[in-house]
């Protein structure tokens, strides 16, 4: 510590991030059922609508509303003539990232899919 620094400022920005980091497990622990939820077809809307301010849950959410739009695209594109294989490769790879967002909810982590993470991160709900 420098000696022109105030002990109890040092003190306070130590209570300072140990209350975030209790209020982010808090939001964990909240948001864990709705993040679950998240991966889940057409069941994304409940953590976007009903845990907006919980930011565990709507990040997850955020990525279930994409996979389930990516799954509708997919599941349209099934229909013979149009590239069956591909579609069908995205449809498993929607359903493998939500089970990997089930497991990572549950564990309380967070979910980063590559490309997609940081597209979703931009989203105004």
């Amino acid at each position: 510590m420098k000696s022109d620094e105030n002990p109890h400022e040092s003190l306070k920005s130590i209570t300072d991030e140990k209350e975030k980091d209790y209020e982010s497990y808090r939001d964990i622990e909240e948001g864990k059922s709705g993040a679950v939820l998240a991966y889940i077809p057409f069941l994304c809307f409940i953590p976007l609508v009903m845990m907006k301010d919980n930011e565990f849950a709507l990040k997850h959410g955020k990525q279930g509303l994409l996979l389930l739009l990516i799954e509708i695209v997919a599941v349209i594109f099934l229909f013979p003539g149009i590239s069956d294989f591909f579609w069908k490769i995205i449809l498993i790879f929607c359903f493998i990232t939500a089970i990997l967002g089930i497991i990572y909810s549950l564990q309380g982590k967070e979910l980063k899919i590559p490309y997609l993470s940081k597209f979703v991160n931009k989203f105004q709900i």
